[in-house]
């Protein structure tokens, strides 16, 4: 695999590339979060002693939380690689507004060389509320990639005990934002809605017109049409993209793949 001054010191990045090359980069950060960060850092005990909220809204509050904190945990370790490999020249810095991208990867005079979305999903989730929403028109083929990890907790064994518990990470991929943007507007067409601009239109059966869509667009299990699973002419992005979802599967409650019907 060509080294990253190679990739990016192209006239046209190869974005395919550049996003395998974070991938080896992403593994190894995996690897370092889960032996340390994540057990000294976000353990706690068992769910007998020390349960996890039940309400739906204190649910999806803490694992934004433990999104946030995995976020920082991986995006520190990938820059402490980068540091490790390239001595100062690359720099992984946090977006410091809400707004699209998290991430921007610099070099040494901070011009902004790719853009890094990261969305984290625990595997016992059950409201799907993980989305890749950015409008396609903010999304720049060549230089944006989405950053996807599967979590969830594992044991925390002391002395042949288990004491606690903390997120382990088991499934994590960077894909080019551009070609799952362009797979999630396909099923737009599908389901016979449509897109102006940055707003996504769905048909309303019941008031016979276009409304905007109701909180649907880019839920990740809902990017791929149930018509286009498996299909040919899928790119080889999204082809990753499919099989991370079934690595979240492997590990949810139910089957999410199996029994997404079509609706907008």
């Amino acid at each position: 695999m060509p080294m990253l001054p190679e990739l990016l010191s192209q006239g046209k990045s190869d974005i395919e590339e550049i996003s395998k090359y974070f991938n080896e980069l992403l593994a190894k950060a995996i690897q370092r979060v889960n032996a340390n960060f994540s057990p000294q850092r976000l353990s706690k005990r068992t769910r007998q002693v020390e349960p996890l909220p039940t309400d739906k809204r204190q649910l999806s509050s803490y694992r934004t939380r433990i999104g946030t904190m995995l976020e920082y945990a991986l995006s520190t370790e990938m820059n402490a690689i980068i540091k490790e490999r390239y001595d100062g020249k690359y720099l992984l810095t946090f977006a410091t507004a809400h707004e699209y991208p998290d991430f921007y990867f610099r070099d040494d005079t901070l011009t902004s060389l790719l853009r890094i979305e990261m969305k984290a999903v625990d595997a016992e989730s059950d409201e799907q509320a993980a989305r890749f929403s950015t409008p396609t028109l903010s999304i720049d083929p060549d230089k944006d990639m989405l950053l996807l990890i599967g979590w969830k907790w594992t044991d925390l064994g002391k002395d042949g005990r288990i004491i606690g518990e903390f997120p382990y990470i088991f499934a994590g991929v960077i894909l080019p934002a551009g070609e799952i943007a362009k797979e999630r507007d396909v099923r737009v067409k599908i389901t016979k809605g449509k897109i102006e601009g940055e707003k996504v239109l769905v048909y309303s059966k019941r008031k016979k017109e276009f409304v905007p869509d109701p909180g649907n667009y880019g839920k990740l299990w809902r990017i791929v049409h149930s018509t286009r699973r498996k299909a040919e002419n899928l790119s080889d992005t999204v082809r990753l993209f499919e099989d991370f979802l079934e690595r979240i599967d492997e590990h949810s409650p139910r089957n999410r793949l199996d029994n997404k019907d079509d609706e907008n």
